[in-house]
């Protein structure tokens, strides 16, 4: 049961934190947002969300003007719940930095007991929970988890309508504490979970990393198709009609990235090595997905006859459509490649732009696809963008010699593009990977 005048306290306004914090102010609560960082509090505080999600700033505004979303610097006063929603990004070697989850759980050390109940959001490896909350020094009765499965693009409609809502909870845990907690999603339908902690964590990493797993199957099966000649759209309706199996997240793509899906795949590999057991599947998915990545960068060479020299439009730069996160974003990562190798790159993304051209210096971003693909050797499609489809590329094939398109995401109509007067590749298409290019000629304009 939780009465709806309770005070909620959301602690990190990223992603997370702030996709959280507008989700239970929509749905009745109200809401104190604390952010440390300067100069995202200060956006924040001029009505401006720092990052592109759909629906996202529309909601915040409301949530605001309504009287129930507040935002500071310090958390608000009296009982109630506190939501931690801090960062935990993991290094090379797959080690989870919890340094942010140790700071918030530290300050609010104290303010934890019966009137007081907290939840951490944030992602955190397999016995991190129980770790973090020790070094604490938190009772664990009133602490609780809440993974979130919110999916960037559509993060406000998930929240609302989430496929599940799992909860993880100490042996100990107070039962007033946990129906308080349960109670925060009363006015939302959807499966409740309630597990221990470390059960509630495996979830969270687990459910990820079978995505990246589905994701890496299906990019493999992509390549064979290629060099086996075959349609990659037809092998996986046939694969897919297995309702074992199903359709869904069997895209092929050139590479998947992201704060989730890399992360929980190296999270979970080490969580099981941590305990003596190798976790096959999961490395091999990683390492299949930086594969991926690799062979099609070295398509796009043999493409062009190579990269030195050539310039190359890069259409796309956000690991996905619908945000402008390029955490480990495989656009980002192809761009760097292209530029190591000698070629000049000018990129357009609708909302990643700026994030990319701070990440990587001597990357050309422009404000419009055209400013990318005129005069360009080849067009390389590398985000999904919706939008992308309904380009001008009629207008701009009038040139005598368009440019090739390498489309690494299948999202455009190769068939009229063809028609136009286009050379059109497609990653998953066998049917013309043997000598759709002909021999490169430099084009006149370059």
């Amino acid at each position: 049961m939780h009465p709806p005048e309770r005070c909620l306290t959301v602690v990190g306004a990223g992603y997370v934190g702030l996709v959280t914090a507008v989700g239970l102010a929509g749905i009745g609560h109200r809401v104190h947002l604390v952010e440390s960082d300067e100069r995202r509090l200060g956006s924040l505080r001029d009505g401006r969300i720092p990052i592109h999600e759909a629906g996202l700033q529309e909601a915040f505004e409301a949530a605001v003007a309504a009287g129930r979303l507040t935002v500071g610097d310090g958390a608000s006063p009296g009982p109630g719940m506190t939501l931690v929603c801090v960062g935990t990004p993991i290094d090379d070697e797959g080690a989870s930095d919890l340094s942010q989850l140790d700071a918030a759980l530290t300050a609010l050390r104290g303010q934890v007991g019966p009137d007081d109940v907290l939840v951490i959001r944030s992602t955190v490896p397999v016995g991190g929970t129980r770790r973090a909350v020790e070094a604490a020094g938190l009772p664990t009765a009133w602490v609780f988890t809440n993974p979130e499965f919110l999916r960037q693009g559509t993060a406000v409609a998930d929240f609302v309508s989430p496929s599940r809502i799992v909860i993880g909870r100490f042996p100990d845990a107070d039962p007033l504490a946990l129906q308080a907690v349960v109670g925060l999603f009363d006015t939302i339908e959807a499966p409740r979970l309630v597990v221990d902690v470390e059960a509630a964590e495996i979830i969270k990493n687990g459910a990820n990393a079978f995505l990246a797993l589905k994701l890496s199957f299906t990019n493999e099966i992509a390549s064979l198709c290629e060099e086996a000649g075959a349609d990659v759209e037809e092998v996986l309706a046939g694969i897919g009609a297995d309702p074992r199996i199903g359709s869904t997240y069997m895209r092929p793509s050139f590479g998947f990235g992201g704060s989730c899906l890399p992360k929980e795949l190296i999270t979970l590999a080490v969580a099981g090595q941590e305990r003596g057991l190798p976790m096959h599947v999961t490395a091999a998915a990683s390492a299949a997905n930086l594969a991926a990545q690799d062979r099609f960068a070295d398509r796009i060479a043999r493409a062009i006859g190579g990269s030195a020299g050539r310039t190359i439009a890069v259409l796309g730069l956000a690991f996905k459509a619908g945000t402008d996160d390029i955490r480990d974003s495989p656009a980002i990562r192809l761009v760097e490649r292209l530029l190591a190798e000698g070629a000049v790159v000018r990129a357009y993304d609708p909302a990643a732009g700026a994030n990319a051209a701070a990440r990587v210096a001597s990357l050309q971003v422009v404000a419009d696809p055209w400013l990318a693909v005129t005069g360009a050797d080849a067009i390389v499609v590398a985000t999904e963008w919706p939008a992308f489809r309904d380009l001008p590329w009629a207008d701009w094939a009038v040139a005598d010699d368009p440019p090739p398109i390498i489309d690494g995401r299948r999202l455009l109509d190769a068939a009229s593009l063809r028609a136009m007067g286009y050379t059109v590749i497609q990653l998953g298409d066998g049917r013309d990977h043997a000598g759709a290019f002909p021999a490169f000629r430099a084009r006149s304009d370059s």
